[in-house]
C-alpha cells in the first residue's frame, strides 16, 4: 500500500510530538551538547573569538536542519514505514556532525558537512515525494527540493577549497531563502499547536545544558565550598527556571497563522536555542575559573554568560513580545532587562545578580502580564 505524504489536517485536535519526533530531538541534542562543550573548552582557555565563531557556525548547521525537518513534519507526517526510515537517515546525519564537533572548531568542517548533507539528503526525497503526491504543491515540493540540492551541491563544493567566510555567508543565505522562494508560489499548511509544542520542546531539550552546568556547579561546591561558587550555583539555578518561565509564560499559536510571522517565529528560534545552550557552557566556564581550571579571568567569564542571557531575552523579544504587546512600553520591556543584564555581567557576582534579575522579571510578569494586542 502507498504511503502517501499527504497534508495533514491543520485543525487536528489534540496533536502532540510523536515518539519519533522525540527521539529525533534527542539525538539532535547529542549533537548540540558536543557544540556546547567544545565552545565550553576553548572559551575557558581563551580562545573567545574563535569559540564564538564555531559555535555559530557548527550550531547554525544542527538548527537549520533540526527547523527545516520540524516545519515539514508538521505539515506531511504520515507515520508511514518510510518517512520513518527518511527520518532514522537524518538522525544518523546528525550524530556525523556531533562526531566532527572537534574537528570543526579546529578549522576542518568536512565530517560536519557530510553529516549536514545526509540530514538534508533526506529532506530532498520527501520533498519530491510531496510535490508527486500533491498537484497543488507539485510546484513548491519541486522548489524546496531543488532549492535544496543546490545549496547542498555548494556544501560539497566548498569542502573541496579552503575555508571562506564569504562563501560560508552566501551558502547560508540560500539556505535561508529556499523557503521563501518555495512558498512564495503556493503555501504549505502546518499544525501551529502542534509546531509551537515542538520549539518549546527543544527549548527545554536545550536548557539541558544549564541543568547539567547548575549540577556541576553543586558538585563543584561540596568538593570545594567557597561562597563564590555557592553564588554561582544558586545564581544559575534562577537564571535556568526563569528564563524557562519566561519561555512558556506566551502562547504565539495564533499569531503563527500569519505567515511572515511564522518566518520570523522560526528563524528567530536560532538566537533562543543557541544562546540557551551557551548559558550552560559560559556558567560551566565561570565555575573553573574560580577553580583555577581556565585561562581567563573572572571578569570575562562573567560578562560572557551576560551577553549569553541578554540574546536569550533579545530572542524572546524577537519571537514572542515584539508581536503580541499591545503597547510600546511591553513590547521593549525585555530590551529593558537585556540590557540590565549586560550592565550586571560588568560588576562583581554576576550570575547571581543576573539570576536574581530573571526572577524579579518572572515575578513582574506574573503580577502585570502581557496584554496581547486583539486579532
Amino acid at each position: 500500500m502507498k504511503e502517501s505524504l499527504k497534508v495533514r489536517d491543520i485543525n487536528e485536535k489534540n496533536r502532540t510530538a510523536t515518539p519519533l519526533e522525540l527521539f529525533y530531538d534527542l539525538i539532535f541534542v547529542v549533537a548540540i551538547a558536543h557544540v556546547a562543550a567544545a565552545f565550553h573548552h576553548d572559551f575557558a582557555h581563551n580562545h573567545i573569538g574563535h569559540s564564538v565563531v564555531s559555535f555559530i557556525m557548527v550550531f547554525m548547521a544542527i538548527w537549520w536542519a533540526w527547523n527545516q525537518y520540524t516545519w515539514f513534519a508538521s505539515s506531511f507526517d504520515n507515520g508511514g514505514v518510510r518517512f520513518k526510515l527518511a527520518t532514522l537517515w537524518q538522525m544518523v546525519g546528525a550524530l556525523v556532525i556531533a562526531a566532527g564537533v572537534n574537528n570543526a572548531f579546529n578549522g576542518e568542517f568536512t565530517i560536519v558537512i557530510i553529516g549536514y548533507v545526509i540530514i538534508r539528503s533526506s529532506g530532498i526525497l520527501l520533498w519530491l515525494r510531496v510535490a508527486s503526491d500533491n498537484p497543488k504543491l507539485k510546484i513548491t515540493g519541486r522548489r524546496y527540493a531543488l532549492g535544496t540540492l543546490l545549496c547542498q551541491v555548494g556544501w560539497i563544493t566548498q569542502s573541496f577549497f579552503e575555508f571562506s567566510y564569504f562563501i560560508f555567508i552566501a551558502l547560508w543565505l540560500a539556505e535561508f531563502i529556499v523557503p521563501y522562494y518555495a512558498e512564495s508560489h503556493t503555501q504549505t499548511h502546518f499544525h501551529s499547536e502542534h509546531i509551537e509544542e515542538r520549539f518549546g520542546l527543544l527549548t527545554i531539550i536545550v536548557l539541558g545544558e544549564s541543568v547539567l552546568a547548575s549540577t556541576n556547579s553543586f558538585i563543584t561546591l561540596i568538593e570545594h565550598f567557597s561562597y563564590e561558587v555557592l553564588l554561582v550555583s544558586i545564581g544559575c539555578l534562577f537564571t535556568l527556571f526563569g528564563i524557562w518561565w519566561l519561555y512558556f509564560n506566551n502562547s504565539v499559536e495564533h499569531e503563527l497563522r500569519n505567515k511572515n510571522f511564522a518566518f520570523q517565529w522560526g528563524y528567530g528560534h536560532y538566537i533562543i536555542f543557541g544562546s540557551a545552550a551557551a548559558v550552560g557552557a559560559l556558567v560551566s566556564v565561570n565555575v573553573d575559573v574560580l577553580t583555577n581550571h581556565a585561562s581567563i579571568e573572572l571578569g570575562v567569564a562573567n560578562f560572557g554568560f551576560s551577553v549569553a542571557v541578554a540574546l536569550y531575552l533579545l530572542g524572546l523579544w524577537f519571537c514572542q513580545e515584539r508581536m503580541i504587546a499591545k503597547d510600546a512600553f511591553q513590547s521593549s520591556f525585555l530590551f529593558i532587562v537585556a540590557a540590565s543584564a549586560l550592565t550586571l555581567g560588568l560588576l562583581p557576582y554576576s550570575i547571581f545578580t543576573i539570576g536574581l534579575l530573571i526572577i524579579v522579571t518572572v515575578i513582574y510578569r506574573q503580577y502585570k502580564p502581557l496584554k496581547m494586542i486583539k486579532e
